[in-house]
């Protein structure tokens, strides 16, 4: 009889505040995260491979799940599949809107891959989501 692989989720402490980002703006939202979430730690959700494209540097690693409002969904989560003997683990990168490409400008500066020549096109999209997100609070 064969060992059994069980599956590990691994959330960094940058995908625990974009969590608590979700959760603090948008409950609703954050709940169809987590359904998102569970299915990648059960197995039953499996993600679209994402590619090595210029702008966002190599992703070819990871995968996304879609989520959110409307169609297409307006979030996603970006994760990596980290196999050891009897271990899966499931490390989520970035839980993020993908409104700007936002979030693969962010998985890709997370895991330190971001083109130079994008840097400047991240930030300015960074900083535009915040002021965004600062205005809402306001309201």
């Amino acid at each position: 009889m064969g060992s059994r692989v069980h599956r590990s989720l691994h959330l960094s402490e940058d995908v625990d505040k974009d969590i608590a980002r979700l959760v603090a703006s948008d409950r609703r939202l954050a709940e169809l995260a987590f359904q998102s979430l569970r299915g990648l730690a059960s197995g039953t959700t499996v993600g679209v491979p994402l590619e090595k494209m210029a702008k966002f540097g190599d992703l070819s690693d990871c995968r996304k799940v879609y989520f959110g409002y409307g169609s297409p969904p307006t979030h996603r989560i970006v994760y990596r599949e980290l196999n050891e003997k009897t271990i899966e683990i499931i490390g989520v990168v970035a839980i993020e809107s993908r409104e700007d490409a936002y979030v693969y400008l962010l998985a890709a500066d997370r895991l330190r891959r971001l083109p130079e020549e994008t840097q400047q096109e991240f930030t300015s999209v960074h900083q535009r989501i915040i002021a965004k997100r600062a205005s809402k609070k306001k309201e």
